[in-house]
């Protein structure tokens, strides 16, 4: 075996995948693509009961020292109204894991990537994971890989592959579990930039008659707006050349004047939700998007990621460090499989009700009912949890 495990993907999922076996001594290789895509722009929220698994690890110590934000509020601004609410968000305690934690999306890609690597059992490979590879009796006992500039496939083999390939996850696919994608009725523009948000460390919704915007503060002075629009409705917002995107929110919302940014600071994401039949094969397990993909209205999304990992981990290492036979180890997958995809299911679910709250409806029409709806304290998560909850364990605690 080159490993007892290989993880495909070395992004949020595959980097809490290689920190989690890596934390209790398993022989761990991390495959990656030799060039990742990195928008800065992504998700950027680790809420409490996440940050007690990363501190587990020792990635929270080094996500402080790398200038995490914590997040102390949750605010409503109308542009004819002014500020409609501000709420703060409770601390679980005093401690570096007591509050939500603003980060960019490619410092904890980078974060997590490190310290896997400083694991004495973990390495890393670059390269393409082409397929998986299976035994005499069809178990997945590992992966083809070409690496950067190479035209032959080498065959890595370990007890147990994960994917963590995101959303169009290649290994989802060649184990021929269904995920069925849907779409939503909305798009999102996320765009990034530097500047002084109104509240410094905040996630600010702005209301008008047209509609609503996000901006979420960040660490070193940074931000990051969601503008949230219809399918169909952007226009030439995105064609037109700069300073027209900067003209448009701020004629919207002078309020965000002092916000630097240009049009390649803008990403368009379209948003769906997917949750996979099956977390698991004989062999493999799938971790974070390849098993589960979540629209971002209820900020989420990487810590259920990061909360497979540790579940996934907790289950399998034993039995891996025993040298317990394959039969053991399915087993305890199955196992995952059993918590974690009613987990997925109930976070992805209240995510999705979140969204059409804020996102989809006119309830911004409304700035005091709107105001109500992202008050931290409920109807955030499954089965009314507040802001920040552990999705992943809702399933469990009768409240999802």
């Amino acid at each position: 075996m080159d490993a007892d495990v290989i993880v495909v993907g070395g992004a949020v999922a595959g980097g809490a995948v290689a920190n989690a076996f890596g934390s209790l001594g398993v022989r761990t290789l991390l495959v990656e693509k030799v060039e990742r895509e990195v928008h800065s722009t992504r998700g950027d929220l680790l809420h409490p009961p996440t940050l007690a698994l990363l501190d587990r690890w020792g990635v929270l110590a080094d996500l402080h020292a790398d200038g995490a934000l914590p997040i102390d509020k949750l605010a409503v601004s109308h542009s004819r109204r002014g500020r409609i609410a501000e709420f703060p968000t409770a601390a679980v305690d005093d401690g570096p894991a007591g509050r939500t934690l603003a980060v960019p999306h490619d410092r904890i890609e980078a974060v997590l990537y490190e310290c896997a690597l400083s694991w004495p059992s973990v390495s890393a490979q670059r390269g393409v994971v082409t397929g998986v590879v299976r035994d005499a009796n069809g178990r997945v006992d590992g992966v083809r890989v070409r690496t950067h500039g190479a035209n032959d496939e080498t065959e890595l083999q370990a007890k147990l592959v994960v994917g963590c390939d995101g959303s169009q996850s290649m290994v989802r696919r060649a184990l021929g579990i269904s995920a069925q994608p849907e779409q939503y009725d909305h798009e999102q523009i996320i765009i990034g930039g530097e500047g002084p948000t109104e509240l410094p460390a905040a996630l600010h919704w702005y209301l008008d008659e047209i509609g609503r915007v996000c901006v979420v503060s960040r660490p070193r002075g940074g931000f990051r707006i969601l503008l949230t629009l219809p399918l169909g409705e952007r226009g030439d917002l995105l064609r037109l050349p700069d300073p027209a995107l900067h003209e448009y929110l701020v004629g919207r919302f002078p309020a965000l004047t002092p916000l630097r940014f240009r049009k390649t600071d803008a990403h368009l994401y379209r948003l769906f939700r997917q949750v996979a039949d099956r977390f698991w094969a004989p062999g493999v397990a799938l971790v974070g998007d390849s098993a589960h993909t979540t629209h971002p209205a209820g900020a989420t999304g990487m810590s259920l990621a990061i909360s497979d990992a540790a579940r996934l981990a907790d289950r399998v290492a034993p039995l891996l460090l025993a040298g317990a036979p394959s039969d053991k180890i399915d087993s305890a997958l199955s196992a995952y499989d059993e918590e974690r995809r009613p987990a997925a299911l109930a976070a992805v679910e209240a995510n999705h009700l979140q969204a059409l709250r804020l996102w989809q409806s006119d309830l911004f029409l409304e700035p005091d009912a709107y105001a109500q709806a992202v008050d931290p304290a409920g109807n955030w998560g499954a089965g009314g949890a507040g802001w920040g909850a552990d999705p992943g364990a809702l399933a469990f605690t009768g409240r999802g």
